[in-house]
């Protein structure tokens, strides 16, 4: 082999390796994109739940106090 051809074969291993960490790094990003999607939606639910269950307690509260005042003024 000749200079020019060994100095051209490392160039092409090297290409070839540039050209695979290119597409496993698009992989990547994509893993982390819907990584992040899933978060989202995993925020969203919990915020959901919780406006739900504070709604719950809220309501809750009110119909304790609404007890106790009638208990009371039954006595």
């Amino acid at each position: 082999m000749t200079a020019s051809s060994e100095s051209n074969d490392r160039l092409d291993r090297i290409e070839a390796t540039l050209e695979k960490l290119a597409t496993d790094l698009g992989q990547m990003r994509e893993e982390q994109d819907r990584g992040r999607k899933w978060e989202d939606r995993t925020w969203d639910v919990i915020k959901w739940v919780g406006g739900i269950s504070a709604a719950l307690s809220i309501s809750a509260a009110i119909a304790l106090v609404g007890l106790v005042i009638r208990l009371s003024l039954g006595n």
